[in-house]
Order: C-alpha cells, then sequence, then structure tokens
C-alpha cells in the first residue's frame, strides 16, 4: 500500500444532496484534517426545478441552491484560518448570483477568501445551433433522438469537467462555486490542481475521478446506502462524512470523520462503486476510467485502500440534460367512510376522470382524443 506524507491530498465530502445535513461543512471545517472541502448540491431533479424557474421567472428568481448559504456560513472562518479550500455545485442555474453574495457574506464577516465561478454549463443557445445542423441528440435513457420529443426544449445544461475548477484555484480563489459540473468534477479539479496535474495524466484523473464517485454522495460510502445496513455500528443516526486521502500517484484511501456513527468498508466501497457506473469503461468528460482491474482492500479500521485503476482518453462529447414543460400531475385524496364503499370509490373515480368536467377547467392540457 501507499505511504502518507506532508503532501498527502486530503478531501472531506460535505454534502451529497439538496437536503444534506448543513452542520457537516463547519464540523469537517473545524475539525479534520483536510485540504479541501467538496459537495454536491446538483441532481437530476433540482436541475430541472432551476431551470424552469428560471425561465419562468425570466431570471428574476433566485435559481441557486440556498441551502449551501446555510452549510457554507458558520463554516468560513474556519475555512479561512485553517485554509482549507472548498469546490461546490451549489450553484443550479444562477452560479454568478451565488457568488455575489457569498462574497457578500464573506465582506460582512471581516474575512478576505476569495471566491471564483465557473460558467459555461448553461448551452441552450449551443444546443439549438447543433440541432439545426443536424446532431440528433440521442437520449442516453432510451436511445431515442431529441426530434421524437412530444416536448419542446426550454433549457439545456451540460455536464462540465474538472479544468474550470483546477483553473480557479490556480488563479488564487479560496472558494469555487459551480454550476453543472459532473458529481466528481470538484474531487478532481482539486486533485488537478494540488499535484499539478495536466489532460495527459490519464491514469492519476482517473484515479480522482474514481475517489470522486466514492464521496460524492457524502454519507452513501459510511453506510447511508448500504443493503448490509443491519451491521452499522451505534445507532447510525449521525453518519459521518467520508474523507478521501490521495498520493501523488492516483492510489487513494476511503476514509471518514472520526466520532460518528458509521463505517467504511471493503463491502460499502464496493457498494457505492457499482452505484450508477456504466460498466467496466466509466465516463467522464475529462477521462474514462476502466475499473475491471480495480483492488479494493481493508485497511484499517475505516479505512479501505484503492489502487489499479486504468485511465483512457475522454470521449469527444459530454453529456447535457435538456429541460422541457412536460405538463402537470395532481393527486387527490379522499376517505371514504360508512357503507357502500366499493360503490363510492367508483362514483369518485368516475367524477374525477369525467373528460367532460375535467375540459371545462383543464382543456389546454388534455391530450387531443
Amino acid at each position: 500500500m501507499g505511504s502518507l506524507n506532508d503532501s498527502t491530498l486530503r478531501i472531506a465530502s460535505a454534502s451529497g444532496s439538496v437536503t444534506d445535513r448543513r452542520h457537516a461543512f463547519a464540523d469537517l471545517a473545524k475539525n479534520e484534517n483536510v485540504q479541501f472541502i467538496v459537495g454536491d448540491w446538483m441532481s437530476e431533479y433540482n436541475m430541472t426545478m432551476r431551470a424552469g424557474g428560471k425561465v419562468n421567472s425570466e431570471g428574476t428568481s433566485d435559481e441557486y441552491e440556498a441551502s449551501f448559504l446555510e452549510a457554507l456560513e458558520p463554516a468560513l472562518p474556519y475555512l479561512e484560518s485553517r485554509k482549507i479550500k472548498v469546490a461546490v455545485n451549489a450553484g443550479g442555474s444562477d452560479t454568478r448570483k451565488l457568488h455575489s453574495i457569498v462574497v457578500e457574506k464573506i465582506k460582512s464577516a471581516g474575512l478576505k477568501l476569495q471566491v471564483a465561478w465557473v460558467g459555461g454549463d448553461e448551452v441552450m443557445d449551443a444546443v439549438q445551433r447543433a440541432r439545426s445542423q443536424g446532431n440528433p441528440f440521442k437520449s442516453l435513457t432510451n436511445g431515442k433522438n431529441l426530434s421524437e420529443w412530444e416536448f419542446d426544449p426550454i433549457y439545456a445544461q451540460c455536464y462540465l469537467g474538472c479544468w474550470g475548477i483546477a483553473e480557479a484555484f490556480k488563479q488564487g480563489a479560496d472558494i469555487v462555486l459551480c454550476g453543472r459540473v459532473a458529481d466528481a468534477s470538484p474531487i478532481i479539479g482539486c486533485a488537478a490542481y494540488h499535484y499539478g496535474w495536466n489532460r495527459e495524466d490519464l491514469q492519476q484523473l482517473a484515479c480522482a475521478f474514481v475517489a470522486g464517485h466514492f464521496i460524492e454522495c457524502s454519507t452513501y460510502v459510511t453506510g447511508g446506502n448500504f443493503s448490509g445496513f443491519k451491521s452499522l455500528p451505534g445507532q447510525s443516526v449521525d453518519l459521518g462524512f467520508p474523507v478521501i486521502e490521495m498520493m501523488s500517484n492516483g492510489d487513494f484511501y476511503v476514509t471518514m470523520q472520526q466520532g460518528h456513527d458509521g463505517m467504511v468498508t471493503v463491502d460499502t466501497c464496493k457498494a457505492q462503486l457499482l452505484y450508477e457506473i456504466q460498466g467496466p469503461l466509466y465516463y467522464h468528460s475529462d477521462v474514462v476510467a476502466r475499473l475491471d482491474g480495480i483492488k479494493i482492500e481493508p485497511a484499517g479500521k475505516d479505512r479501505v485502500f484503492i489502487t489499479n485503476i486504468g485511465g483512457q482518453k475522454p470521449p469527444p462529447t459530454t453529456k447535457v440534460g435538456i429541460t422541457a414543460k412536460g405538463g402537470f400531475q395532481a393527486e387527490a385524496h379522499y376517505f371514504l367512510c360508512g357503507l357502500d364503499i366499493e360503490e363510492k370509490a367508483a362514483l369518485l373515480e368516475r367524477q374525477l376522470f369525467c373528460r367532460r368536467v375535467l375540459s371545462n377547467t383543464f382543456a389546454t392540457f388534455l391530450p387531443k382524443e
């Protein structure tokens, strides 16, 4: 196994979703021996929600993730005093606006942290141009071309890589804010900056990509999404957040925040490795990771060593998420009581789904017969 030294890269993950625990950021900044803290606030759910909000409001609404500010603000003094850098994708569809707010909060706190934001992920104009030039935009989900979709796109956001993040750190940023970057991109960006890697360092980039995959979902790898959950120690109510310790050749350890519930084992790491991958080749816009030879070995309590990851050139394209207005969905809940319940339920169903009644109110939204 690799040996750690003063140059070893240590990255903690403070968030795996917009609903993750807010206190983690400050806890990690105050107590963990790390140089970087990353967090993932984006999902396909809030991508579309933020996109729709921005389009519907014509840019007047706030379409960043406000929960990030709740997490960041109490951590700011520790970030500055301990010289910890941050990379997150909490910008949603309003990264520039989030940048302005973070800058103001730092100023109000009397701190001197430098903040950068990464743009380029909003690509609706580019998508429209490419469509007009014959690009089919084939769906990764069902294989159909975009032209076969029955909805009209209103917004497009691509999954950016790591190099904007690495460059921002290189130019002096302490906090880098992104919109839609791939989930692992903040971790790759931190590693590329820390070790001075370039685009040709494919094996190291692949290792950082996989390291990011292990910790991007925060406590998934410490037992939060684990079929063996009955073996977790303690009450499992306050799972520790994961930490990566990476060496310059890319090999790394997965460990976790101390003093908390949860665990890091070979099995929790295997479970997370298999989550969302396409197969033995795992694609990112900066590198393709080869997973067919990966080794996952125990290295002590709550500590697993990962090595033997291969790296290949990235694909010529990146993924893009396209949002459209798909219609409306409604639910009606009634509690039926007394006698003749089945008949009452049948009557209610007829009333709810009577097209003649619905058409009086919802004619605009009903499909043609």
